[in-house]
């Protein structure tokens, strides 16, 4: 029997819901308390119910989450270059395309573990943040 389809508890920025987890994802989150939240497969982002994080944590994550969303979706999608840095950092994030995707949506919500942005990197996240109507 499946599950009934997880309730969408608010439209974040770009137009990307936030839903509450699948039980899959829970049990993923469970098993990964270092993941904050995710843009899922489905074009959602979902939270991480076990994750401790502040107000104002959470709302970054959420842009960076949305960010991602709305990249993958509505475009456009960054082409830049990844500093050695940066590939480093992020070896393990999936594809190259995925990785520059992360790092324009976390220097986008001011993470700084995204490391220190390229004049290509800061154009393109200005850029998105004008889709987005945001300011940064």
């Amino acid at each position: 029997m499946l599950s009934k389809k997880p309730r969408v508890l608010k439209i974040l920025v770009g137009g990307a819901p936030l839903r509450e987890p699948w039980p899959a994802e829970v049990e993923f989150f469970r098993s990964r308390p270092e993941v904050s939240a995710m843009a899922t497969d489905d074009n959602a982002v979902v939270l991480n119910p076990y994750s401790a994080l502040s107000k104002d944590q959470v709302e970054a994550v959420l842009l960076n989450e949305a960010a991602r969303v709305f990249m993958r979706v509505h475009g456009p999608r960054p082409k830049f270059c990844l500093t050695s840095q940066q590939a480093e950092a992020f070896a393990g994030y999936g594809t190259t395309q995925d990785i520059r995707e992360t790092v324009a949506a976390r220097l986008l919500s001011g993470d700084l573990s995204a490391g220190t942005p390229t004049d290509d990197q800061k154009a393109f996240v200005s850029r998105l943040a004008l889709l987005l109507n945001l300011s940064v």
